[in-house]
């Protein structure tokens, strides 16, 4: 789906909207779009006389068809409306001295998925300005991973862009469901980036962040990803969910687990308190997007049946 909108409708409905999430999906392959290198939030650079604007179709706030991309990235479309879709959900901790996430990370270099990965930089004392840094193996990698989904705001796909100017492929990116959302919409439409280059996609699930437009969230497991993380609901500290979605993503934890890296604690976790938290959050967001009158959902596209799960 392509939408006749271009950087003036971008800046109007979404930036001064109050909606932009500083994700970065805008500006990572269009130069008529750049971001606040101080606060992340997006910015109109000069007047673009495209029609049919990049940005404005990168954009996971401008529009969201869910379904349609689920169509195109998975071949199917979600039967849990609260997690997405999924081919398998476990339970695991660390086997060594590193956390979970990193060992995703190595996993997914020594398994040849990646061979660079854009993770985040953030900003010491703003909170939702994480910058991109594009790194080429795992040792590199270990400084930057976040240890918080909050940590990790900030314009990381404009990192997709970057390497992609400097020829390389096979990249992983470890980012949030808003980052991820403006990644599936750039690589399931009919656009030329190089955002093809992306060969694998580790969502860190969000509790949802401290800027304006997270309240109008919906999405808290990544639902876009290969893998999601999620701490949120594990019994421990020590554990976390991982949502396997893709056969990618079932490649990089299995090696993870044959190489000792990671292991399971349970193949049947118990998600009751992963989804309380993010249903009540979704519900919450809903609201917000809905509005008092229940008329409008803002950028938002829902079936009857998303819909109806939302409000019951």
């Amino acid at each position: 789906m392509k939408i006749e909108k271009s950087s003036q409708d971008l800046e109007n409905e979404v930036i001064y909207g109050g909606l932009c999430i500083h994700c970065g999906s805008c500006n990572a392959f269009c130069p008529h779009m750049d971001f606040n290198k101080e606060t992340g939030l997006a910015y109109v650079v000069d007047e673009c006389a495209e029609t049919v604007g990049l940005c404005y179709n990168a954009c996971p706030r401008s529009f969201l068809p869910i379904s349609e991309i689920e169509q195109k990235m998975f071949g199917q479309t979600r039967v849990d409306l609260g997690v997405g879709v999924y081919k398998d959900i476990i339970q695991v901790k660390s086997k060594n001295k590193d956390n979970i996430l990193y060992n995703l990370v190595l996993a997914a270099f020594e398994s040849g998925v990646t061979k660079h990965f854009v993770l985040s930089k953030p900003q010491e004392k703003k909170l939702g300005a994480a910058f991109p840094v594009v790194v080429d193996n795992a040792k590199d990698s270990k400084q930057f991973i976040p240890d918080n989904p909050n940590k990790n705001g900030g314009p990381l796909i404009t990192g997709i862009g970057q390497a992609y100017l400097d020829k390389k492929r096979d990249i992983g990116i470890v980012a949030n469901p808003c980052h991820l959302q403006g990644l599936a919409k750039i690589l399931t439409s009919d656009f030329n980036t190089g955002a093809e280059r992306t060969s694998l996609k580790i969502a860190f699930a969000c509790s949802s962040g401290g800027m304006s437009g997270c309240k109008y969230c919906t999405d808290y497991t990544g639902e876009f990803s290969d893998i999601s993380y999620s701490p949120w609901g594990s019994p421990s500290k020590d554990e976390a969910f991982l949502i396997i979605r893709t056969d990618i993503g079932q490649k990089v934890v299995d090696h993870a687990i044959k190489e000792k890296l990671i292991e399971i604690t349970s193949k049947e976790p118990d998600l009751s308190d992963m989804k309380k938290f993010l249903n009540r959050k979704r519900k919450k967001n809903f609201l917000n997007l809905l509005g008092r009158d229940l008329i409008t959902a803002k950028y938002l596209k829902l079936n009857v049946d998303e819909f109806r799960d939302i409000l019951e």
